[in-house]
């Protein structure tokens, strides 16, 4: 057969073949998954287990693809309000300060359980109740700057709370947005403000890493309120409109936050979260991370029981941002939360 004759026919076969296989992907069902938009901080452990479900692909898991948007104090609220998200990780007590003003949220799960926050100042400032039953050692506090993240975000919030229960206004102290986690330290290692109230890690990098500053009130440890030590600090909100529209969304996020934490849970995976951890913590020293994970992995489940919900209530009348209590499935998604979690490995 002549030369000119084979290359035909083998260049009919390869157009043959290529149709057959386009054929064949326009006839493949579409495998893309669902996009959702989570709003969360940028930094922190409040967020570890949105940074876990990201790193181990447990979104993806769970048939989403997950982005993240960042921002800082309220400002995480409002992009879930605001409709640049689908879901928001953000302040339990900011969810239901909204629902008490008629927003329409629901709380889906929660991702951190414990009061996260501590009071650090400088070491140069004098702290002679340092060391006496709360809230004696707040007085110490009267005429400092202290830092927040930003004005109405959780740490102000919590620090005003903390101010009147020891007998001061806000207006002894000169209260200032400072940022997250870099500005805070940065502010005190400067002197721009005296202390702040923040979550780790923070407390750690200033008091243990480069030991400028000291603990006045260590709330995640235990000190403070009695009420703070069984919370429901931070956790996964949803409009009810997408809770309606996109159960099977929220069901992903749902199990992909409590996958997480059954990671975080795990000893096993203490390496590979402390990666994780490194990698969303830039510049926090590595056994401050660990020692922090180590010592309060379980702090990170997915339920909130109506005890919890009601001292976070309590705090809120109390700082009179709710006129008075919201019934626990007003504010918690209870055909979507996890009603018991367990600690699984083998992620």
């Amino acid at each position: 057969m002549p030369r000119s004759r084979r290359g035909a026919r083998r260049a009919r076969h390869s157009i043959a073949a290529l149709l057959l296989a386009v054929s064949i992907v326009w006839a493949t069902p579409s495998l893309a998954l669902d996009r959702v938009k989570i709003s969360a901080f940028q930094g922190t452990f409040v967020a570890l287990p949105l940074y876990v479900a990201q790193a181990y692909k447990l979104f993806e898991k769970h048939g989403i693809e997950a982005e993240l948007i960042y921002g800082t104090g309220i400002q995480v609220t409002n992009i879930l309000v605001g409709g640049s998200a689908d879901f928001g990780a953000f302040a339990i007590e900011h969810g239901i300060t909204l629902i008490g003003k008629g927003q329409d949220l629901r709380l889906a799960v929660v991702c951190q359980g414990a009061t996260p926050y501590g009071l650090i100042v400088r070491n140069a400032v004098p702290t002679p109740n340092l060391g006496k039953p709360y809230p004696e050692m707040l007085k110490d506090m009267k005429g400092l700057k202290l830092g927040v993240t930003t004005i109405g975000a959780g740490t102000d919030t919590m620090l005003r709370y903390l101010l009147r229960q020891a007998g001061l206004s806000p207006s002894d102290v000169q209260i200032m947005p400072i940022g997250n986690v870099g500005p805070q330290v940065a502010g005190l290692k400067n002197g721009v403000i005296d202390g702040a109230l923040g979550t780790e890690p923070a407390q750690s990098e200033a008091v243990q890493g480069l030991k400028i500053a000291k603990m006045v009130l260590d709330m995640q440890g235990g000190q403070g309120p009695e009420m703070f030590r069984d919370y429901a600090y931070n956790g996964v909100w949803a409009t009810s409109a997408t809770l309606k529209d996109h159960p099977d969304r929220v069901r992903a996020v749902v199990a992909a936050v409590a996958d997480a934490e059954a990671a975080i849970n795990d000893p096993a995976q203490t390496d590979k979260i402390l990666k994780v951890a490194e990698d969303n913590m830039h510049g926090s020293d590595p056994a401050l991370l660990r020692a922090y994970i180590e010592k309060y992995r379980s702090n990170f489940h997915p339920t909130a029981t109506p005890a919890q919900i009601e001292h976070v209530e309590t705090f809120l009348q109390d700082s009179k941002l709710i006129p008075g209590p919201i019934p626990f499935d007003k504010v918690v998604a209870t055909e979507f939360m996890p009603r018991e979690f367990g600690a699984a490995t083998g992620h």
